[in-house]
């Protein structure tokens, strides 16, 4: 017992001393929780949160005088010429890679960290990563983002009942597992009473569509829908009733997470060289690289292999319109205030963290503003899970955040240009976190 108190407060020490108080000193905030730019900050850190923010000439600095006087004493200052503050983003459909992926889980981890990503939601969930998502939180595991971990039911229901799932259930909970992650598979009893006794349990649950159905999700109480098809249905269903669904979505604060990066790039209409070339793909070894290559090639031979002389035509061409179908929808969700959540899935060349600007750009071609994409990996998926700690820069929120060279508000590509990243106070140079490769 002594030990185990001794080992409890030796955490909570580490935890305090992995936050350092810092100033931001002259930064302009993007807080994204308003569709604005605030110039000329500096923000206050400590203890891991956002104690104030000031206008940048205001700070007492030593051998100058200052208008009026900021104390600060005990704070490391950093300054920041200028660069852009927002709060750092959040990948809401991750999958950690295998044992045998020759992409490590460190590399992942600091990948999905160094692109400005502070918030990963695991949707293929696994016991030993409660301990990753555990140290972080404690300060312990400094390179890596904060984690929520899914427990992931199976997609066969044959030897399933109502007692099983209750176990199940319990088990997860009792684990420590954040929420319940649907597949699909079940039939129609069993699913009703998976979704009774998550709620008679008060545990979340989120996945993919039960039936492909948007209707019967939202009716279940799922927290957030994986993937566009079933919105996709929904919309083509009937129009009139879409629209209601929208409020519904709105109202309930239910994500929804189109995961489109993944179905472009299986839809196989890249060039290798291009493929080579995207966002972070400069960070990743040659190792992965040519894993990832060959994965490609032998997907893109098995389809050909299947479609023979129709690839094009019956593959190619209906996986690009089924797509585009999708993004006036995707933009009517927006309109509609829907909290829009944002991940590329898990693939070959979506370079953990690097491909939410890969996913960025397929929500501008869909319409979307600027400011609507920034909110989508931000502050939509802090509503969505019901935390108001983190997902916007205010006083008081968790200092996780992502310093930029410029205005994404301006450019998008600008998501790019990361500096720094700030998680739970603490300040790192993405050139501290990872190195380009040759």
């Amino acid at each position: 017992m002594r030990m185990r108190l001794l080992l409890l407060l030796l955490s909570g020490l580490l935890s305090q001393f992995s936050a350092q108080n810092i100033i931001l000193k002259n930064v302009n905030i993007i807080p994204v929780n308003h569709e604005i730019t605030i110039p000329g900050c500096n923000v206050f850190i400590r203890d891991g949160k956002i104690e104030k923010i000031t206008p940048f000439p205001y700070v007492k600095e030593p051998g100058r005088r200052a208008k009026k006087k900021e104390p600060t004493a005990g704070y490391t200052m950093i300054d920041c010429e200028g660069g852009f503050l927002m709060p750092g983003m959040a990948d809401m459909h991750a999958h950690f890679p295998e044992k045998e992926d020759a992409l490590k889980l460190q590399d992942f981890l600091k990948l999905e960290l160094a692109s400005g990503v502070t918030f990963v939601r695991s949707m293929r969930g696994e016991k030993k990563q409660l301990a990753v998502r555990d140290s972080v939180s404690k300060g312990l595991k400094k390179n890596a983002p904060e984690l929520i971990v899914s427990f992931v039911l199976n997609q066969s229901d044959s030897i399933i009942g109502r007692d099983s799932l209750q176990k199940l259930i319990s088990y997860a909970k009792n684990s420590g597992f954040d929420f319940i992650k649907y597949l699909g598979g079940m039939k129609e009893k069993t699913f009703a009473d998976l979704v009774e006794l998550c709620k008679m349990n008060r545990f979340p649950i989120a996945g993919h569509a039960y039936d492909n159905s948007l209707q019967r999700t939202m009716d279940a109480g799922f927290y957030s829908v994986e993937h566009y098809q079933p919105v996709l249905k929904a919309s083509k269903l009937n129009p009139d009733h879409f629209r209601k669904q929208l409020d519904t979505l709105k109202a309930k604060k239910i994500g929804i997470c189109p995961t489109l990066s993944f179905y472009k790039i299986y839809g196989f209409p890249f060039k290798e060289e291009e493929l080579l070339n995207r966002n972070g793909m400069n960070y990743v070894s040659s190792k992965v690289k040519k894993e990832w290559q060959k994965q490609y090639n032998e997907d893109l031979n098995a389809a050909k292999e299947n479609f023979k002389t129709d690839f094009e035509s019956k593959y190619q061409i209906p996986s690009k319109k089924n797509l585009e179908s999708f993004y006036p929808v995707l933009k009517s969700c927006a309109d509609a205030g829907v909290l829009l959540l944002l991940s590329p899935d898990e693939c070959v060349f979506n370079v953990p963290g690097f491909a939410m600007y890969e996913e960025m750009m397929l929500y501008k071609e869909a319409g979307l503003t600027n400011y609507q994409i920034l909110r989508s990996a931000t502050l939509n998926a802090a509503k969505c899970l019901q935390d108001n700690s983190w997902g916007s820069v205010e006083i008081g929120k968790k200092a996780n955040l992502v310093l930029l060279e410029a205005n994404p508000l301006e450019d998008l590509s600008n998501i790019k240009k990361v500096k720094a990243v700030i998680l739970h106070g603490r300040y790192m140079l993405q050139s501290d976190l990872v190195k380009p490769t040759k």
